[in-house]
Parts: C-alpha cells; sequence; structure tokens
C-alpha cells in the first residue's frame, strides 16, 4: 500500500511537470497563479481539513494536482508523446473513474487558471473539444479533425477507449460549432457568473444531461428546490403535484396504449419528448449504456447532486426512467429498439437496479412535466375512449411490423388485379 502511494505521488509530479513544460512555462508562474486565489480555494474545503495546511503547502498542493490532472486529460485526449509516464493500458479506466470521482474533485476555479497558462488564441474552443474528449462525448473522427490530428496520433486515445466505456458517442454534425452544454468554460459568458461550474464532475454532468430546455430548465428546477416554503410552492396545486409527479405505466403497457417508443437524435439526457396524434404517440428517449463503470458513475452523480444545492436533473432522470421499467420485460423491449445498451448483466439485473437506485430519491417537479402531462393526457384519452382502444389493438395486430405491412400491400395489390382481370372479363374490347 506505502509502495503504490509513493508510486502514484511519482506520477501525479511526473504529469505536473510535464503540464508546465506544456505550457512553456515555470513553476513559480503557477504559483504565483495560484497564490492570488488561495483564499477562496481554502473556502471550497472544510476548515478542519485545510488548517493543517499553511498557504504556501496548500498552494503547492493544489498547482501540483491541478496541473497532474489536467496533464492526464491531455495525455489521453492529444497522446502521450512527451514522455512515459508508465501508465498500463488497463489502469486507465480506473484512473479515468477516479478523476471523475465526487471525493476526488478540484474547484473548478482552480482548474480555470491553469487552463489560462496554456497559450492558445482559441483557448475556450481548444478545452471545449478536449473536455467533450475526455467525457467521451465527441465523435473521436471530429475530434482529431477539429484539432487537426492525424489517425494514428489517437493511438493512446483508442486503447483508453477500449478499457473505458461509459458514455457512447454522441452525435455532432459540425465539429466548428462550439457546444451550448460547456459554456461554463467561457470566462466571459454570464452563465458562468449566475450559475458557475463546481468542478469536473460538475462540467461532466452538464454534458451528459444537454441543453437546458423551458418546460426543464436547470433555472425552474433551482427555483423550485430553493423555495420549497415559498411563495412559488404555493402556486402549485396539489392536484398539479399528483398529475405530474404520480408514477406512470411501464413500457409493455405505454406501447399497449399506442405509445411508440424510439431513440432521440442525441443522447443527452434532457432529449425526452413526447407527441401524440390522437389514437398513437411517440416517445424519444437518449440512448444509454449501462455497465460497471455507469453503474458506479450513477451513484456517484446521486451523491453529488444530494450534497449539493444544484438542482436534482441526473436524479429526476433516473426517476422517469425507473417509472417505465417495472420488469426484465421492459429492459428487453428498451434494449431491442436500442435505448438501452445492457453490459451489466442480465434484464432483470438491470431492472433491479433501476428500481432500487432511486427508490428513495426525490426528483424536481419541474423535470420532464410536460412529457409526464402529455403521456398522463394521451392515457387517459386512450382508456376513455373504446373506439380508440380498438384502433390502437388493430393497428398493433394488423400493421405491428413491416412484414404484416408488407402482407397487405401483397393482398391489397392481388386483390386490385383480380378485379381489374375480372373487370376486362366482363367488360372485354
Amino acid at each position: 500500500m506505502e509502495q503504490r502511494q509513493k508510486s502514484n505521488k511519482k506520477l501525479k509530479l511526473k504529469l505536473a511537470k510535464a503540464y508546465i513544460q506544456y505550457c512553456n512555462s515555470f513553476v513559480d508562474a503557477f504559483y504565483d497563479k495560484i497564490s492570488c486565489i488561495v483564499t477562496e480555494l481554502e473556502d471550497c474545503y472544510d476548515e478542519m481539513s485545510t488548517k493543517k495546511y499553511n498557504d504556501d503547502e496548500f498552494t503547492v498542493m493544489m498547482m501540483v494536482d491541478g496541473c497532474a490532472l489536467l496533464s492526464y486529460i491531455l495525455c489521453v485526449c492529444l497522446g502521450s508523446k512527451q514522455e512515459n509516464f508508465s501508465i498500463r493500458y488497463q489502469d486507465i479506466s480506473l484512473l479515468h473513474r477516479d478523476a471523475l470521482l465526487l471525493q476526488n474533485q478540484l474547484p473548478y476555479q482552480l482548474l480555470l487558471k491553469l487552463m489560462e497558462m496554456v497559450e492558445l488564441e482559441s483557448g475556450n474552443h481548444f478545452w471545449t473539444a478536449v473536455f467533450q474528449e475526455f467525457f467521451g462525448i465527441n465523435d473521436e473522427a471530429i475530434f482529431q479533425e477539429s484539432m487537426g490530428m492525424k489517425s494514428k496520433e489517437s493511438s493512446f486515445l483508442q486503447k483508453m477507449k477500449s478499457y473505458y466505456c461509459f458514455l457512447p458517442n454522441n452525435q455532432i454534425s459540425d465539429p466548428k460549432l462550439k457546444p451550448k452544454t460547456t459554456t461554463t468554460i467561457d470566462h466571459n459568458n454570464e452563465s458562468s457568473s449566475s450559475n458557475p461550474c463546481h468542478h469536473l464532475l460538475d462540467l461532466f454532468r452538464r454534458n451528459f444531461l444537454g441543453d437546458e430546455r423551458s418546460s426543464n430548465s436547470s433555472t425552474a428546477q433551482a427555483v423550485d428546490n430553493k423555495n420549497l416554503e415559498g411563495t412559488k410552492q404555493d402556486r402549485v396545486s396539489v392536484r398539479d403535484v399528483k398529475e405530474v409527479m404520480a408514477s406512470f405505466r411501464n413500457v409493455k403497457e405505454l406501447m399497449a396504449a399506442g405509445i411508440r417508443i424510439k431513440r432521440s437524435p442525441t443522447r443527452h439526457l434532457r432529449d425526452i419528448s413526447f407527441r401524440s396524434n390522437g389514437i398513437t404517440a411517440r416517445l424519444k428517449i437518449p440512448p444509454i449504456t449501462i455497465d460497471s463503470s455507469a453503474k458506479a458513475m450513477f451513484l456517484n452523480l446521486i451523491a453529488y447532486e444530494m450534497s449539493s444545492d444544484v438542482p436534482h436533473d441526473f436524479i429526476s432522470y433516473l426517476r422517469f426512467l425507473d417509472s417505465l421499467i417495472d420488469h426484465a420485460d421492459d429492459v428487453k423491449e428498451l434494449q431491442s429498439i436500442g435505448i438501452l445498451q445492457n453490459h451489466l448483466g442480465t434484464h432483470e439485473e438491470v431492472a433491479l437496479f433501476f428500481n432500487t437506485v432511486s427508490a428513495n430519491l426525490e426528483s424536481s417537479f419541474h423535470a420532464y412535466r410536460d412529457v409526464r402531462v402529455k403521456i398522463r393526457k394521451h392515457l387517459q384519452s386512450h382508456y376513455n375512449s373504446k373506439v380508440k382502444m380498438w384502433m390502437t389493438q388493430c393497428l398493433d395486430t394488423y400493421f405491428g411490423s413491416p412484414w404484416t405491412i408488407i402482407a397487405w400491400v401483397g393482398a391489397f395489390f392481388a386483390l386490385f388485379l383480380t378485379v381489374v382481370q375480372t373487370y376486362y372479363s366482363v367488360f372485354p374490347h
């Protein structure tokens, strides 16, 4: 254990040194940069954990940890060329996961100061691309094109991804467009000052959730969380709460009510939508991969939202997914659609995971409110009309698969030819 700690400390110093060299700077410049905000950084930690360090020791510790973390991120995303860090490829997934553990987080204002040391004309765009690649959100080919990299330069990255697969690649059409979900990197962005990023895990969470929507906005959720006893809460009727928050039917029963479940165009967790045409409806859900690393990250994100004042956006997503999954058949159905990629175990294990991980957690009232209300209204309209139930059953029975549709088209075409043949038999030219 002691030998491993020494090895980790040695690796951390090598990574920190590599980052300073990458920035073409000196240790004193980094020290001066951090010392200006040392009081602000100390306020991010519990007083009992920082009082054993003086300002000089704390500054050096923050500098080494921050430089090592950014150096590792660059090493993963850009490829290790400067020196051999003696990192085994089988340890990459563990290091990647440790970098996002709640107890290992460094203040984001520290990372911002250290990122400023990289001399680039488009520093914000550079770090946006790097962080999205580190989080597994960018497509690798798009990232290489945007960074001007050759394919052979990404061998380290390719091997890292083979060991760590929590988030499948997102579909980003234009690498030149700056993603909206990483505006917290921009120093001059107003949202950065009103809703500052706390640390790397918080940045990952924001990218994972995706763009804020008017009906599911974090602003509305923050108001809801901070004003439970205020006038805002008083304006929400008990009937509204029961209608929105009550758990609706699972996947199998939703499909029986004419609701078709499809994949969303993105993998952002907020990208859930519902549209009804009266008889049938379509519920779009983003695809997600469930494996051992995802399970650990889910618990990590839950711990972060429960221990901080951020809106319970991720918890709300888990509660929404839990309302869809009751049994293994629901998991099997979502997997066949392509929404759920199960690398965790059996369908029963996945169903049990979703049913237990968020069982005692409370989601935000505003999270997916419009989707929940629309689903409930569609179900009420469906079960209150025998005609709609009959039409839905007919559609499922006779037009539920492409083969039945082809069979109907073939039968209609054969009937049409029979009618034509009969007509010319009765009325020949």
